[in-house]
């Protein structure tokens, strides 16, 4: 993507509202809640984060207790929310066939994407 000097903020700086604090509400409204630690993984597109669960939420969940999750946030704009889910049913299947993959989480009624504060 090549960004203008006349582009809107949002293109230019698309995760500068992805705050801390934002990463743990957007877990806290899918029913996980984190214990506050947070760790940024590589990520060339989009941004994704390790955070670990109170022991609470990491029970609720089936957890086990100082877990931790991924939690990837889409480069807004950048895919459609069915190419997304596609690349999770496609994951999925890896999954079920037993390869190492890293699955999406089923989340708020079998769903894996979910949305929060203009975040994918």
């Amino acid at each position: 993507m090549n960004a203008t000097p006349n582009a809107p903020a949002s293109v230019l700086t698309p995760y500068s509202g992805l705050t801390p604090d934002v990463v743990l509400d957007a877990l806290q409204s899918a029913g996980l809640r984190g214990d506050g630690r947070l760790f940024a993984l590589n990520s060339y597109e989009n941004r994704v984060y390790q955070v670990w669960l109170e022991d609470a939420a990491s029970i609720e969940s089936g957890a086990p207790p100082n877990a931790s999750v991924v939690a990837k946030f889409y480069r807004p704009a950048r895919w459609t929310d069915a190419q997304i889910l596609e690349e999770h049913a496609f994951v999925l299947e890896l999954a079920e066939r037993e390869l190492p993959v890293v699955a999406p989480l089923a989340m708020g009624g079998g769903k894996t994407l979910l949305s929060f504060g203009g975040f994918r």
